[in-house]
């Protein structure tokens, strides 16, 4: 027995991320959000990565900032060479394109753009890093002793972690204290141009009463939701850290927020108070367990869980809420908000097609070749509708060969529309550990 106990630690000192995802369960924790009452935990102090849930931190400094006078929801928000270089989820605006705060914080907050959240932390901020410095210092000034943040969107970098514990510390206090902000955390969907992009929390439209507020997830962290909903005049928020899959995600979410408007709950240690050490000194890495499966997306809950389930079938919210970019960010300051010059990427669609119509001619296996066109097939749902949604996103195959088809493409001006990506190609195909939702 001891030879075993030895091995498993030798184990899990050679290969932490592979063996602690068995020894460590993965955390929760449910709160009263008006008295700040703990109602239920498992493992809440262990280190984890946060994923997309780091963007609540960077929206509590933009609402303290808009508080403070710093700027105003009409501040503009200009795309960078350095925020687009982000990997999806993201817009996909090209260079220079400016979008007011008020929108921004709608796209990074309900279709999760890590491109967009780079831009505000890049305004609010001054520059990344500095912004990323305001992060920690807010993070150390609510006692959010286990976390650190070394960028503003919660993509993978080494020195990024929080705690279930910490993350519902900040939860409450964005909805204590910013409560003209709620609203947006409850938006199902947002409209750019032609593209509809939904939110990943689908609590919102699959449990009655929720209320928000943000979903993460990479590959090293698993599935990770901060939730919170209403109901009889109590306000309920439970975080959920590294589930495997989206709607296990939501279904524990939901099943613990109704223990604990259910009474099957009851109140525990103030969650300001509520401190401890992390089980494993460091942020468990689920990217074996989660990405590596060969059962990649098809795990669900089994039936007896699922004839109980604490989720609804799927009802409708709300409308799409829409947004839209400034436009065009010129050399002397000014905005172009709708250019009618071609699009300057048409010429080499064009070029593609032709290259293509020759090689058919010449070569009777290159045709039959696939074409890649922007890497759409590693692209997440949401980035593969934003690259469907400009003409420039069509592989070459599919533009019709038809005379009618291609004098109607050639004759017609591309129009840059506001709230739509300008060029698809600046839509990064997805890394090994992209943010997803």
């Amino acid at each position: 027995m001891r030879s075993l106990a030895r091995l498993i630690v030798a184990l899990m000192l050679l290969f932490p991320g592979a063996m602690a995802a068995f020894a460590v369960e993965t955390p929760y924790i449910v709160v009263d959000m008006a008295s700040g009452r703990v109602l239920s935990q498992r493992n809440p102090h262990q280190m984890w990565y946060p994923a997309s849930v780091t963007k609540l931190m960077n929206a509590y400094v933009v609402f303290k900032a808009l508080r403070a006078g710093e700027v105003s929801l009409a501040t503009r928000v200009i795309v960078s060479k350095n925020a687009l270089a982000e990997p999806p989820s993201k817009m996909g605006f090209k260079v220079g394109t400016a979008i007011d705060l008020d929108n921004a914080m709608k796209m990074m907050l309900v279709h999760s753009s890590n491109d967009i959240a780079v831009a505000v932390a890049e305004t609010v901020g001054g520059n990344e890093a500095a912004f990323v410095a305001r992060m920690n210092a807010e993070a150390a000034q609510l006692g959010m002793s286990s976390t650190h943040f070394v960028n503003p969107n919660g993509l993978p970098g080494p020195g990024q972690y929080t705690t279930a514990r910490d993350l519902a510390v900040l939860a409450r206090t964005i909805w204590t204290e910013f409560p003209e902000w709620r609203p947006i955390f409850s938006i199902t969907a947002i409209q750019s141009g032609k593209r509809v992009l939904k939110s990943a929390n689908n609590l919102l439209d699959r449990y009655p009463g929720t209320v928000g507020m943000k979903t993460g997830f990479i590959c090293s962290s698993g599935f990770n939701v901060v939730a919170a909903a209403q109901r009889g005049g109590t306000t309920m928020l439970a975080v959920v850290l590294g589930m495997d899959n989206a709607k296990d995600r939501a279904e524990l979410a939901a099943r613990l927020m109704n223990d604990g408007f259910e009474g099957r709950s009851k109140p525990g240690p103030a969650l300001a108070g509520f401190r401890g050490n992390s089980p494993l000194p460091y942020a468990i890495d689920m990217r074996d367990e989660i990405c590596k499966r060969k059962d990649r997306g098809e795990h669900e809950v089994d039936a007896e869980a699922a004839q109980i389930s604490s989720l609804v079938p799927k009802f409708k919210v709300m409308d799409p809420v829409p947004v839209t970019t400034l436009g065009l960010m010129t050399a002397d300051g000014t905005i172009k908000a709708v250019s009618t010059d071609p699009d300057p990427a048409a010429p080499a669609v064009k070029k593609k097609a032709a290259d293509k119509k020759s090689a058919k001619k010449t070569a009777k296996k290159a045709a039959k070749a696939p074409v890649t066109a922007t890497g759409d097939s590693e692209l997440p749902a949401d980035a593969a509708n934003a690259s469907a949604a400009t003409p420039d996103a069509i592989p070459a195959s599919d533009v019709p060969t038809t005379k009618k088809a291609t004098k109607k493409k050639a004759a017609a001006p591309t129009k840059l529309e506001i709230g739509v990506p300008f060029d698809s190609t600046d839509i990064a195909p997805l890394p090994d550990q992209g943010e997803l939702h």
